[in-house]
């Protein structure tokens, strides 16, 4: 039998099986062919965003992934079984950070560990300040200083008011885009509001926890009418990106003028003495939230 191959996009993925859109009315059901990923180290061998070749010629109904094409970019973080890598997405160009100011509370660490995995993976970052109604000009005004001023586009959202989702739609548009964030921010809402015949399921905050509940248990990647991809992805409540302590301070983008000329060769910036990034945070050149987040995370690591 003749076989017939396909080159196709991984929009979702259970446990075991893979929807491939190989540009049908419906994705292709797909399973992986054997002894595929024999040495293969990642976590997840196959991510939604993925380009695969697909043999459909054994089973009409179901395909078989046989081949997994380079990947241009990837959003990851450290493997939660000991593995060194998890990919979440691939072959995305826009990671848009989804944080809210109240109700969960914003979570700048967060924020600046994905900074981090996107600066690792060559992804164009966008803070996307969502429930910008429960909150007063004086709290989103030094988070959008800051973030600004590493480069990063801050977008201000409210589904309930309407605000910046005409901004957002247009920024998506002809992108692949992740969307990606703390628990209970709003992602199923911001895509449920600018695409509301899609029929996203939206959570609730827990009433116990303040904290948000998962709606999304699997990366989806979904095409937008105007051209492009949105991927939503699973609440994070914890996030390691995929760097070494050693690489660490070249992802802060404020840290850059002052790396390089401390007084030790390899210094971190911690305990060393003679630090210029140290002086900088003494001089108010880096936020003490931005030092913090960064000597937190270099701990974690």
């Amino acid at each position: 039998m003749e076989h017939l191959k396909q080159i196709g996009t991984v929009i979702r993925r259970t446990k075991s099986f893979y929807y491939v859109d190989i540009g049908e009315n419906k994705p292709r059901f797909c399973r992986i062919r054997g002894k595929l990923f024999s040495e293969n180290t990642y976590e997840n061998k196959i991510a939604v965003g993925d380009k695969v070749e697909v043999d459909q010629s054994s089973n009409k109904n179901m395909g078989l992934i046989c081949r997994v094409l380079p990947r241009n970019t990837k959003f990851s973080r450290r493997g939660k079984t000991g593995e060194s890598e998890q990919v979440l997405v691939s072959n995305a160009d826009t990671l848009l950070m989804v944080t809210s100011i109240k109700t969960p509370a914003f979570k700048g660490g967060l924020v600046d560990r994905f900074l981090v995995a996107a600066s690792c993976s060559g992804l164009e970052t966008f803070l996307i300040l969502n429930k910008i109604d429960l909150a007063n000009s004086k709290e989103i005004k030094p988070i959008t200083e800051l973030y600004s001023s590493l480069g990063c586009n801050v977008i201000p959202t409210s589904v309930y008011e309407s605000k910046g989702l005409t901004k957002l739609k247009k920024l998506i548009k002809n992108r692949t885009s992740i969307l990606s964030g703390h628990s209970g921010v709003g992602k199923s809402s911001l895509i449920s509001a600018l695409y509301p015949n899609w029929g996203i399921r939206i959570g609730k905050i827990s009433n116990k926890s303040g904290k948000g509940q998962h709606t999304t248990i699997m990366p989806e990647m979904f095409r937008l009418p105007q051209g492009g991809f949105i991927i939503d992805t699973p609440g994070i409540r914890t996030f390691e990106p995929v760097v070494q302590k050693k690489d660490l301070d070249k992802h802060y983008k404020d840290f850059s003028p002052y790396i390089g000329n401390c007084k030790f060769k390899g210094c971190t910036h911690r305990h060393e003495p003679m630090c210029n990034v140290k002086e900088a945070v003494i001089d108010q050149e880096i936020t003490q939230k931005r030092y913090k987040s960064y000597c937190n995370l270099y701990e974690s690591l």
